[in-house]
């Protein structure tokens, strides 16, 4: 089964043991999300991740726990890749709504251009 990860650009915040930083969540799927945030974790560090979509016919906020399993450094942000540890069945299907919608963006778009 393929996984569709989709890019976005939706504030966030991660939310440690030793504190919490503001993020950008910058792509997301059903397993996993990649965030840019001043603050970087170690891989293996378990952080929340609370973050807004519009889904289920209304914006959801969503906390939800994570695990970092990669980091890259950039000038000024570092990006984390952040998989999800045991999604409730409302969080599956708030993320999977989101991303139902997001397919439907790009499947519109596509019709729009061969028109």
């Amino acid at each position: 089964m393929e996984i569709s990860s989709f890019k976005t650009n939706r504030k966030a915040k991660l939310i440690g043991k030793n504190g919490s930083a503001e993020a950008q969540l910058m792509e997301l799927s059903i397993e996993e999300a990649g965030v840019r945030t001043p603050r970087g974790a170690k891989e293996g560090t378990e952080l929340e991740l609370e973050f807004e979509i519009p889904a289920l016919g209304d914006f959801t906020t969503l906390c939800v726990k994570t695990v970092v399993t990669s980091r890259h450094n950039s000038e000024d942000e570092i990006y984390l890749k952040l998989a999800f540890i045991e999604l409730n069945s409302f969080e599956q299907s708030v993320i999977q709504d989101f991303l139902d919608y997001k397919k439907r963006l790009i499947k519109m778009g596509k019709l729009h251009r061969s028109a």
